[in-house]
């Protein structure tokens, strides 16, 4: 009997430290695919928390891409200015939105964006949380 009160407890504790964690689901997610001739591009989406835990954004990685940076937009005196974030917190239950003119991912090293290109999103601890995306292009065939 003290066996299967030992399993039981394990299976509790296994359970209880399973749900505090974060989990990331991205929806509407897109990568622009760059102007001819030029190797960079920005990715748009929104993020959404689902976990009990805040998640910490410290990096990303896209399929097809170099590198990935975190950045926002700001207007100062009528000049717009971006800036690289080094981590974008996202609180549990909640969502952050990236979008033109304000946060976004912004890609670097573009050789080929695959049609659905997979995007990894990572905290300092390196858990990560994948989701593929679409790609749109901004010249018009």
């Amino acid at each position: 009997m003290g066996l299967i009160r030992q399993a039981a407890s394990i299976v509790l504790v296994s359970t209880l430290s399973f749900a505090s964690v974060a989990e990331l689901v991205v929806e509407k997610g897109y990568a622009r695919k760059p102007i001819p001739g030029r190797s960079m591009s920005a990715a748009f989406m929104t993020i959404r928390n689902t976990g009990v835990e805040d998640f910490v954004l410290t990096s990303a990685c896209l399929e097809g891409a170099d590198s990935v940076e975190i950045h926002t937009h700001s207007h100062v005196d009528g000049v717009m200015r971006m800036r690289q974030l080094h981590e974008l917190t996202i609180k549990a239950g909640e969502a952050v939105t990236l979008e033109p003119g304000g946060m976004h991912l912004m890609l670097f090293g573009i050789k080929e964006l695959p049609e659905q290109p997979e995007l990894n999103l990572c905290n300092a601890e390196k858990q990560c949380f994948s989701a593929r995306l679409s790609t749109q292009s901004l010249v018009s065939k």
